[in-house]
């Protein structure tokens, strides 16, 4: 299957998808009782699924997607299908099937392997992807995993792997024994079977300590989280072009391919004002930072910010 019509399949189920979401949320941002968004709501249902699933199946250890596809009669196919694609999942012959791309996850057992087939078992268990491919109405789309797409079906998807592989109560118990920056997110990265970049951003989601991770690929900027307690006004925006940062930063240095330390990252103290363009330079909220820029081959780069 080629990458664009792989793309325009996604496109579809995601027009789907939002359709229903439309008519099931409306499209203004009411609130729910608690206080969230009916967009926030969804998110959080979707956290609550994947942690039960996780719960059931895995209950206090280690989360195995493939035990999990397993019990749920879901075979899988791991082979070589080129750059198209991390993951599909196809209903036929009245059975889900996963497929997972080696050319692009590498090992079978390798984080970024798991978390796509985490995502995929997000497409299965959530309702209305799952009705979707088994009515007929889309077509088994092409899955890019681990943050790289923008479509609703995906990002949904990514949340549910995201809480499947690290719930929140496993994942914070063991974040404690953890320094922030890179060497923790490495550590919980092995501990829970997770790429680092999952990893970190679970970390920042959790709101564990100030920090911030920021991802950047060929195009350069792709995207960030923030922890909402410490980030807020004009901690919000970052700059978004590698020429707007210092010229010997951790993450100019990466971006650039320059080796790094044996360490594997770059690390340098900053400042808030060499990094959001709403704190002048001197001023009191112009916080000393830590600074850590980690390569990625080809996924790209990963910018850690943490307070000392």
């Amino acid at each position: 299957m080629s990458g664009t019509l792989g793309t325009m399949r996604a496109r579809d189920f995601d027009r789907r998808l939002s359709r229903e979401f439309r008519k099931r949320f409306g499209r203004c941002a009411t609130r729910v009782p608690g206080g969230r968004t009916e967009e926030q709501e969804r998110r959080h249902e979707i956290a609550e699924l994947a942690e039960s699933v996780a719960e059931e199946h895995c209950p206090g250890e280690r989360t195995e997607p493939e035990c999990i596809a397993r019990a749920k009669r879901i075979t899988i196919s791991f082979g070589a299908y080129g750059e198209a694609f991390d993951g599909m999942l196809e209903w036929k012959q009245d059975r889900f099937h996963i497929f997972c791309n080696l050319d692009r996850l590498g090992q079978s057992t390798s984080p970024r392997a798991r978390f796509t087939l985490a995502h995929e078992l997000g497409h299965y268990y959530i309702d209305e992807h799952r009705r979707a491919l088994a009515s007929g109405r889309v077509a088994p789309h092409l899955s890019l995993c681990e943050y790289e797409c923008a479509l609703l079906a995906e990002q949904e998807a990514d949340h549910f792997a995201a809480h499947l592989l690290m719930p929140a109560a496993r994942f914070r118990a063991a974040a404690r024994t953890v320094p922030v920056g890179v060497e923790g997110a490495r550590r919980l990265a092995d501990r829970f079977g997770t790429s680092l970049t999952a990893s970190a951003i679970r970390y920042v989601a959790l709101d564990l300590a100030p920090c911030a991770v920021i991802k950047w690929d060929c195009h350069g900027y792709a995207w960030k989280h923030l922890s909402s307690s410490a980030f807020r006004g004009p901690f919000r925006k970052t700059f978004e072009a590698p020429k707007d940062l210092a010229e010997d930063s951790p993450t100019r240095r990466a971006i650039s391919r320059q080796q790094p330390p044996e360490t594997g990252y770059f690390q340098a103290g900053t400042v808030a004002s060499a990094w959001f363009p709403g704190i002048e330079r001197g001023e009191w909220q112009d916080a000393v930072l830590v600074e850590e820029a980690l390569p990625l081959g080809r996924h790209g780069v990963l910018t850690l910010l943490y307070r000392v």
